[in-house]
């Protein structure tokens, strides 16, 4: 249940951070007050993370992967909602983390921070935590939040957190969504509601988000008991183009990977950003109207990468969703009916067993 498509080592330099690929989230039981299996864990890739946004009924924004923390990659997204960091959730290096937690009377008002309160809804909970808290003085007027979410929010705003997360897990609507992107129903993916299973095998990855909000800076955990104060947004020199809001949850992203650094290298960066064909839509038009014949050509050159860039999501979400259960038994029948079903078993438990020994050494 838990796959790494990418191993490739995680590198840290002071403002240079690398990151993996394609996690699959899944939240330690015994973190949750109220766990239900009925929310599938869903991977951290952007495909599946702006389709998902998009059934929610938000507009205007995309997710994109972060692959370092460096300057020059922050200042390539634009308008930064948000950043959702997944990470592989370790007890004992939660138990020393002694940042301190902003009690429910010092939350801001308007600030939407929710308990989590379900298992596996870790990826909707952190994507919700972005979302939720955009305000109206936001410079990426192409957001609109939609019905759905505008209704959760106007509806759990006066709960306590507890409460907000027991009302996100009983939302039928999201959950329909989040798990439309699940594979719940694979017999051949390991059960991750087995707390035997998560405990043996050590490997429970959480989603949490880092947002600007009234000019500050905070973390949003939803095993945490309230958001983390992370610093004050800071003007920036003249001419920079990082968001200020940005480094200062690069120098806690950066932080918490250093903990980890001995002995993980197993993290997931992405970004909620305004959708890149608006930009270049508007772009387009000014080029149109000032004749300028090779940014014109360039920047359709940049429409129809965005136009692929979404058939191909299409397509692998297409893949994700699709049950290749019968496929896989009527493989297997036809592989028992021509006699060779035994012998290739036997080629793999010995290909296996081969494996396991070196891998013992």
């Amino acid at each position: 249940g838990i796959r790494i498509t990418s191993k490739s080592p995680i590198e840290i330099y002071p403002n240079n951070i690398s990151f993996t690929k394609s996690i699959y989230c899944s939240t330690p039981l015994y973190k949750i007050m109220s766990s239900s299996s009925d929310w599938c864990t869903i991977e951290s890739d952007p495909g599946v993370f702006t389709s998902l946004i998009e059934s929610f009924g938000v507009e205007g924004v995309e997710v994109t992967e972060l692959w370092s923390l460096d300057d020059d990659s922050l200042a390539t997204l634009g308008p930064t909602h948000g950043l959702i960091f997944l990470f592989k959730w370790v007890q004992q290096m939660e138990a020393t983390d002694t940042r301190p937690v902003l009690k429910v009377d010092e939350i801001p008002e308007q600030l939407f921070f929710a308990k989590q309160m379900i298992t596996n809804a870790c990826a909707t909970q952190a994507l919700l935590s972005v979302l939720l808290n955009q305000q109206s003085d936001s410079q990426d007027v192409s957001f609109k939040l939609g019905d759905l979410l505008s209704n959760l929010k106007e509806f759990t705003m006066v709960l306590d957190p507890e409460m907000r997360g027991e009302a996100i897990g009983n939302s039928e609507e999201t959950k329909k969504a989040h798990n439309e992107f699940g594979r719940s129903d694979d017999p051949f993916i390991r059960d991750l509601n087995d707390s035997a299973n998560m405990k043996s095998e050590g490997d429970a990855f959480h989603f949490i988000a880092f947002i600007p909000f009234e000019g500050k800076v905070y973390e949003l955990d939803g095993l945490k008991q309230g958001p983390i104060f992370i610093g004050d947004v800071v003007e920036m020199g003249e001419g920079s183009a990082v968001a200020s809001w940005l480094v200062v949850a690069r120098q806690a992203i950066q932080e918490r990977i250093e903990r980890y650094a001995a002995e993980e290298v197993k993290f997931n960066l992405m970004a909620l950003v305004q959708d890149r064909r608006i930009a270049i839509e508007k772009a387009l038009e000014i080029a149109t109207t000032t004749g300028e014949e090779d940014e014109r050509n360039r920047l359709h050159a940049d429409m129809i990468a965005e136009q692929q860039k979404r058939e191909m999501w299409s397509k692998e979400n297409e893949r994700r969703k699709h049950n290749y259960v019968p496929f896989v038994f009527e493989l297997l029948k036809a592989m028992a009916s021509s006699g060779k079903l035994n012998e290739i078993s036997k080629k793999a438990n010995d290909t296996y067993s081969k494996k396991r020994k070196k891998n013992a050494f």
